[in-house]
């Protein structure tokens, strides 16, 4: 039996990129798997004075 789960879109605390996917296209995951690596866009990392 084939089973299919929708991923609910979150809301992120910050502005960014997706720097990294730590799965492939068909895989199949667990529930709380991190599947990708959120880097912070330009201007959140200028607004905390790290640039």
């Amino acid at each position: 039996m084939k089973m299919t789960h929708v991923i609910d879109a979150i809301e992120s605390p910050f502005d960014g990129l997706v720097s990294a996917f730590f799965f492939e296209p068909g895989e199949l995951v667990t529930d709380g798997t991190i599947l990708v690596e959120v880097e912070p866009a330009a201007s959140e990392e200028k607004a905390e004075g790290k640039a």
